[in-house]
């Protein structure tokens, strides 16, 4: 009923306004319209306390428990997303922290990768000096022995012809041997 006042003051404080202005005068002169006036506002007041009021603060009420839940509902969203922007923050820096392994992982993979590189490259170059030497080794032998024998084969050629007999290729070559080693002790000498 308290409400129903306060909408019946509320609808009648307009025109009491405007009348104290200096307005048109609601208020009528004549004591048995007043009278009229008074009592059909009291039976619209009585019809509208029992038909009209009770719908419209039901009304009222239903949208004030409406915009209520409609606030609740939209804290309880606002209080989600903050939980879902912490979560997809944490997942963020869990990312970030996850790419960042992989990319030391992999800066200390290639490191490793390049130094067994360095390391087979400098141990196929060393091969390939070894072998090269033991290919001058056996070539500088091949060429000596072959320089021994040719020098042998002259030799006999030419004592034979100097003694003007032939001597045996074999003791020949002997003999040969004999000088080109004594001739290699005074080189080193």
């Amino acid at each position: 009923m308290k409400k129903a006042v306060f909408v019946l003051s509320a609808g009648l404080a307009p025109a009491a306004a405007f009348a104290a202005e200096g307005g048109v005068n609601v208020v009528p002169s004549n004591i048995g319209l007043q009278i009229w006036v008074i009592a059909t506002f009291l039976v619209m007041f009585v019809l509208l306390a029992k038909l009209a009021f009770k719908p419209i603060i039901e009304a009222l009420d239903k949208r004030g428990q409406t915009i209520k839940a409609s606030l609740d509902e939209a804290e309880k969203t606002r209080a989600e997303s903050k939980l879902v922007m912490e979560q997809y923050q944490k997942q963020l820096t869990e990312a970030r922290n996850e790419a960042k392994k992989i990319i030391d992982e992999g800066k200390v993979l290639g490191e490793s990768v390049r130094k067994e590189v360095v390391e087979k490259a400098q141990a196929e170059a060393t091969a390939v000096i070894q072998r090269a030497r033991e290919e001058i080794v056996r070539e500088k032998e091949k060429s000596l022995q072959e320089l021994k024998d040719t020098v042998a084969s002259l030799s006999v050629q030419i004592a034979g012809k100097v003694i003007e007999k032939q001597v045996d290729e074999a003791t020949h070559r002997v003999l040969i041997n004999n000088l080109i080693t004594d001739l290699t002790k005074i080189r080193k000498a």
